[in-house]
C-alpha cells in the first residue's frame, strides 16, 4: 500500500523502481499548539500565603499516611507471627531510611539512577548493620563490607551532587 505513510516512508524499491527518498507525509506528526495565556503576576504576600496553604496541604497530607500506617502496622502486628514482624520492621526502617537519605537532594540535580541507588544503598547499610552483631563470623565480615561500599556509594552521590551546586555559584 503506497498512500500508507509509513508504509511508503520504509519502501526503499518497489516494482523494479527506486522509490527513495519518500515524499513528505501528507499529516503533520504536531498538531499546532493553542497561545498559551498569560498568568497573572502575583504579588510577594499572595505567593507567601500559596506556598503556606500549600505547605499546610502537605503536613495534612503527610500526618493523615503518617496514622494509617500506624494503624495498618498496629493491625498486622497483633495477628502476624514474630519472625514475620522482626523482618517486616526492618523492610519498613530500611524504606524509611532510604527515602531520608535521598530525601533532600535537589531533584533537578539529582537523576533518577542516583537517586534509586542512594535508596537502595540505605536500605543495605540498615540491613548489613543489623547483620554485623551476627554470630557467624563470615556474615559478620560481609556486612561490615556492605556497610563500606553502600556508605562510599552515598557519600560520593553526595558529593557529586554538590559539586554540580558549585558550578552554579557565582565566584
Amino acid at each position: 500500500n503506497m498512500e500508507d505513510d509509513v508504509i511508503r516512508g520504509a519502501t526503499v524499491t518497489y516494482e523494479g523502481a527506486i522509490t527513495f527518498p519518500p515524499p513528505p507525509p501528507k499529516v503533520a506528526a504536531i498538531a499546532a499548539q493553542k497561545p498559551k495565556e498569560k498568568a497573572k503576576e502575583l504579588t510577594p504576600e499572595e505567593k507567601r500565603a500559596k506556598e503556606a496553604a500549600a505547605f499546610r496541604e502537605q503536613t495534612r497530607s503527610q500526618l493523615m499516611l503518617l496514622g494509617i500506617g500506624t494503624i495498618l502496622m498496629l493491625i498486622v502486628g497483633a495477628y502476624a507471627p514474630v519472625s514475620f514482624m522482626s523482618h517486616f520492621i526492618v523492610f519498613a526502617l530500611a524504606c524509611f531510611v532510604g527515602f531520608q537519605v535521598i530525601w533532600n537532594v535537589s531533584h533537578s540535580l539529582h537523576t533518577p539512577l542516583m537517586a534509586v541507588t542512594n535508596a537502595i544503598s540505605g536500605i543495605i547499610v540498615l540491613g548489613a548493620l543489623l547483620q554485623i552483631g551476627s554470630s557467624g563470623w563470615l556474615v559478620t565480615i560481609l556486612a561490615m563490607i556492605s556497610v563500606l561500599i553502600a556508605s562510599i556509594n552515598i557519600v560520593g552521590g553526595f558529593l557529586v551532587t554538590r559539586r554540580m551546586l558549585a558550578m552554579f555559584q557565582k565566584s
